[in-house]
């Protein structure tokens, strides 16, 4: 028999990756219930005011044809063989999400997991994980995963695609259409998928902007829509410099947004068995470029590990990289130029603590801690999931911002803090942290109930 009380208690080693392969790799689906509209609903678009109201003022006359010069720093060099190689060929112009900008990444997953005995402890982790999407194994099996926008993921990857189709089935989708040799999939949210790639926006409620958003990606892929570099000169010469890595994270922005004059920057890592490449392009408006300030913010960014970046300037495109020994890499921190504290979008890392008493007829109370680690702004952390109900002494019963405790300095979250959550026993609640902006997001912990 099921005990009635159960703990469930997993570290926030989802900081790794800018949150966490089910928080940062999000196809949206950890938001869908949340009433508030997240980074995965289709409103989303008005929460980042930065990326919905700035325009492409860039100078149009910029071409994506301009090689980065090498840097004098010995490193693994960055690898096209890599399954994330043509990562920007999966992603569709901003406009497809009525935006001028958004964040996009790629992780080379199984190849990343290859290297787990160069690279410190616990550094893949994340991604030995089940990725809990229908015909699909764990994120390790997939040659390259990509997030576009925080509102859907897409797998390269085999695809058992009966399984994945009963799958969406059961989640109450149907089969609507065959595009480009995939499958699409609508209803509460939306997928495609063939037998070598499988893209999910399970997280939008709105059918019709799940669906959008899916053929916008596989029309991308198939070079029948305007892709993001096609678009926007800032975004061609950001992929271009960023080349190929096993894992990169990018976005263009609104001129002066992170440095005067720049429209965009990146992150990508090259992971070798002894050193890994670590490189942060910036690129600036035409005549604009200014190495002074990203070797000011380089000097001092975790995304270096410690290490003394170099700096190199390629017409508009400055780039800071320095070499880290694997070893040290025990989680990833791609950092985007210009991000300088938490309120720009660097995660925190903090654990918690879940503990369900059942009350009777299939729910209970969950009690949520905030155990150990950062102090957290209550308007940047959420509850979310599924399997919320009403059940009395809950301070929280639909998916939204915290409704507990905050007892730190300006009414931040901090350890001993909790929330009391009315659950159902088949509970899946996840506790999020999403960035000010709206612009990133990170899950800090995930749990089910005993009866899920």
């Amino acid at each position: 028999m099921t005990s009635p009380r159960r703990t469930f208690l997993k570290r926030a080693t989802g900081a790794l990756l800018v949150g966490s392969v089910t928080g940062c790799l999000s196809d949206g689906s950890g938001t869908a219930t949340d009433p508030s509209g997240g980074s995965g609903d289709p409103t989303d678009a008005t929460t980042d005011t930065a990326t919905a109201t700035a325009t492409a003022t860039d100078t149009p006359t910029a071409t994506a044809t301009d090689a980065e010069t090498a840097t004098d720093t010995p490193t693994a060099t960055p690898d096209g063989s890599l399954g994330n190689a043509d990562y920007a060929a999966w992603l569709p112009a901003p406009s497809a999400y009525d935006r001028g900008h958004y964040t996009f990444i790629s992780i080379a997953t199984g190849a990343l997991v290859d290297l787990k005995d160069s690279l410190g402890d616990g550094a893949v982790s994340e991604f030995e994980r089940e990725a809990r999407v229908p015909g699909v194994g764990s994120y390790a099996d997939a040659s390259a995963v990509h997030v576009v926008a925080n509102r859907a993921m897409v797998f390269e990857t085999d695809v058992a695609v009966e399984d994945a189709a009963a799958g969406f089935e059961e989640r109450g989708l149907s089969e609507a259409e065959t595009r480009h040799g995939f499958t699409l999939y609508t209803g509460s949210g939306a997928a495609a998928l063939r037998e070598d790639a499988l893209v999910s926006a399970m997280g939008q409620q709105d059918a019709g902007a799940a669906k959008a958003t899916v053929k916008a990606i596989v029309d991308a892929k198939a070079g029948e829509a305007d892709r993001y570099a096609d678009v926007s000169s800032a975004c061609a010469r950001l992929t271009d410099a960023l080349g190929t890595g096993h894992l990169i994270r990018g976005r263009t922005h609104a001129p002066g947004e992170t440095f005067d004059g720049a429209v965009g920057g990146g992150v990508a890592f090259s992971v070798g068995t002894q050193e890994t490449r670590v490189a942060t392009p910036v690129v600036f408006r035409e005549g604009q470029a200014n190495e002074g300030p990203v070797v000011e913010w380089a000097s001092g960014a975790d995304a270096f590990y410690g290490q003394k970046p170099g700096t190199t300037v390629d017409g508009r495109v400055v780039t800071a990289t320095a070499t880290v020994p694997s070893a040290d890499i025990e989680r990833f921190h791609p950092q985007l130029p210009g991000e300088a504290d938490r309120a720009t979008g660097q995660t925190p890392t903090a654990s918690f603590e879940f503990d369900y008493e059942a009350t009777g007829d299939g729910v209970g109370l969950l009690e949520i801690t905030h155990e150990a680690g950062d102090s957290i702004q209550r308007s940047q952390l959420f509850v979310r999931g599924a399997g919320f109900a009403e059940v009395e002494g809950a301070g929280q019963t639909s998916a939204g911002q915290w409704q507990g405790s905050a007892s730190g300095d300006d009414g931040t979250v901090v350890a001993g803090d909790r929330v009391a959550v009315g659950a159902a026993s088949d509970y899946e609640i996840s506790v999020v942290w999403q960035s000010s902006d709206g612009d990133t997001s990170s899950t800090l912990m995930e749990g089910e109930g005993p009866d899920a």
